[in-house]
């Protein structure tokens, strides 16, 4: 399977995707995080929708809206809704397993049907050349921009960033990464979202055999350009960190503890108060824990 490039600039790089899908939980929201700002009104999302209609009349384009995002898809219709299908589950997890706000502005999301439609239509519409096969998403377009054709994985890791963006803006790139990465082949477990072991396995452990893999406060305090351009698998060390958290049931503990420190940016103390451990001691665990890993 081929591999993403790195996010670089003001796009957040997307990885490759699953191609099955979850049930369907519909759960009550738990309010986490801080106060944010309101989701754009419905009429607001009636009018982008109405706007890229006329825009892309008679480009073979299906357009609908959920909630605050508007799906453009070049997919057949009735694929189309699927994804839209998807991505309601997804959101809904979401929202109910941590984010307390939905983005505050419309998201466009497009979903183009294979890697050469990604690219024409990033091009086209974005005067974008990307950087990575998969997609991204483009703040200063307001816009997940994505080949769908790998898996709705895709999907599912760039919604977290708008929602990164919306409740925790100051998190660090390691973690927006890490949870972003950790839903690219979610499941839904007894009614919350739950990301499976991927792909990325195979990075961590070969750093674990080969003695490279960085220290864990390493890995904290790497600032954005230093993740997105480290010599090492940030992504795969990011991720399961994310996904030892979870499987430990104090991933959502942990996320609250982290919005809450204004005083600490890295996650170190919050990792610390949470597990109730040494820094060294957590690290030790983890890579035990890493070494057992089978997809």
């Amino acid at each position: 399977m081929a591999r993403p490039l790195h996010a670089t600039g003001r796009r957040a790089a997307c990885r490759p995707g699953m191609k099955r899908t979850l049930s369907a939980a519909v759960c009550a929201l738990a309010l986490l995080g801080p106060p944010a700002a309101a989701a754009p009104s419905p009429d607001a999302v009636t009018a982008r929708v109405a706007a890229l209609g006329t825009r892309l009349r008679g480009q073979g384009f299906t357009i609908t809206s959920e909630g605050p995002f508007v799906i453009v898809g070049d997919e057949p219709p009735a694929r189309v809704r699927s994804r839209v299908s998807f991505l309601r589950m997804i959101v809904t997890l979401l929202e109910q397993d941590l984010f307390a706000a939905a983005p505050a502005k419309v998201i466009e999301v497009w979903l183009f049907k294979n890697e050469r439609s990604y690219r024409r239509g990033a091009k086209a519409f974005f005067d974008d050349e990307p950087d990575t096969p998969y997609g991204y998403y483009s703040t200063d377009d307001d816009a997940l921009i994505m080949n769908i054709g790998p898996g709705a994985g895709t999907l599912s890791h760039e919604l977290v960033h708008p929602y990164i963006e919306a409740n925790f803006p100051a998190a660090p790139a390691w973690f927006n990464e890490g949870l972003a990465s950790l839903y690219e082949q979610p499941r839904e477990r007894d009614g919350h979202l739950w990301g499976t072991t991927n792909w990325r396995l195979p990075g961590l452990q070969a750093m674990i055999r080969g003695g490279t893999l960085p220290t864990l406060r390493t890995v904290l305090r790497t600032s954005r350009d230093e993740f997105y351009d480290a010599p090492y698998d940030a992504y795969a060390y990011a991720r399961f960190l994310c996904q030892y958290l979870q499987d430990r049931g104090q991933l959502r503990a942990f996320y609250q503890a982290f919005v809450a420190d204004t005083r600490d940016r890295t996650g170190e103390a919050a990792l610390v108060r949470v597990l109730g451990q040494d820094l060294p001691t957590i690290e030790r665990a983890f890579v035990t824990w890493a070494r057992r890993l089978r997809r």
